[in-house]
C-alpha cells in the first residue's frame, strides 16, 4: 500500500503541519475545513485527542471523504455546520477503554490504524502503550446483522428506481459483509479500498471481486456522473 505521507511528521508537530503531511483529499475545500477545525479543537484543553480514519489515513485507492475521532475530557459537543463529505464521530475519554474492551469496531480501528492529529498530555500514546497487541477483535455478529440491514434498504431503494443512493447502499453492504467474513477469519479488516486484496487473503475470491468492482462502479459515477444498474446484492 503507497502511504499517505508525503513525510512523516512529528508527534509535537502543529495540526495543520501534520494534516498537511497527507496526500490525498477530497478536495480544497474540505482541506481547509478540517485544518481549521483541527486548530481550533486542538488549542482546546477539553480534547483528548483528534484523529483521522479510513482511505485519508491510509492512503489507499481514492480518498472520497474525511472521517475523523474526536475524543473529549467532558460532554460531548455536536457539529452541524461541517461539510457533507466530513464525518465526526465523538467519544468521551472516560469510556473509551471499556469501548475497546468489548471489542468497538470504530475504535479498534483508530488504535491499528488511525493517524493522530494532535493530543493533550500524551492521552493515545499511553492508550496505545496499554493497549498494545491486547485489543479484541470486533465481534463479526454485528457486521452481518448490519449487512442485513444494508440488504433491506438496498432492496428498496432498487425498488424506488434510485439508482445512485442504491449503488451506495450495495457498497455498504458488501462492506460489512466483508468485515464480518474478515472478521471470522482473524483479520481486522483495514480500509474499504484495501478490503479486496484482504478477502483475497482469506480466500474470499468472489466477495472480493463483488466489492472491488463496486468500488470502481462508485468511482465512476462520482467522476462522470453516470448513472448505471447495480449490481444485484441478492446473487452475490
Amino acid at each position: 500500500m503507497r502511504s499517505n505521507l508525503k513525510s512523516q511528521p512529528e508527534p509535537e508537530s502543529p495540526p495543520r503541519l501534520r494534516l498537511d503531511a497527507l496526500r490525498s483529499w477530497p478536495n480544497a475545500a474540505t482541506k481547509r475545513w478540517v485544518m481549521s477545525f483541527a486548530e481550533q479543537v486542538c488549542g482546546d484543553a477539553n480534547t483528548a485527542a483528534l484523529l483521522a480514519i479510513g482511505s485519508l489515513a491510509r492512503g489507499a485507492g481514492p480518498v472520497n471523504d474525511v472521517d475523523l475521532v474526536y475524543i473529549v475530557r467532558l460532554g460531548r459537543p455536536r457539529f452541524r455546520t461541517h461539510p457533507l463529505d466530513v464525518d465526526i464521530r465523538v467519544y468521551e475519554a472516560q469510556e473509551v477503554g471499556g469501548l475497546l474492551s468489548e471489542g468497538h469496531d470504530l475504535l479498534s480501528w483508530c488504535l491499528r490504524y488511525g493517524f493522530l492529529i494532535c493530543e493533550h498530555n500524551r492521552f493515545w500514546s499511553n492508550l496505545k502503550h496499554e493497549w498494545k497487541d491486547r485489543v479484541p477483535l470486533p465481534n463479526p455478529a454485528v457486521a452481518e446483522q448490519r449487512a442485513v440491514q444494508a440488504q433491506r434498504t438496498y432492496e428498496q431503494l432498487l425498488e424506488l428506481g434510485d439508482s445512485d443512493a442504491a449503488h451506495e447502499q450495495l457498497v455498504t453492504l458488501l462492506t460489512h459483509r466483508a468485515w464480518a467474513s474478515l472478521l471470522r477469519n482473524n483479520v481486522h479488516p483495514a480500509s474499504r479500498p484495501e478490503l479486496p486484496d484482504q478477502l483475497r487473503s482469506v480466500g474470499e475470491q468472489s466477495l472480493a471481486n463483488s466489492l472491488e468492482q463496486a468500488l470502481r462502479e462508485r468511482a465512476k459515477r462520482a467522476n462522470e456522473d453516470i448513472g448505471a444498474i447495480p449490481i444485484d446484492a441478492r446473487a452475490v
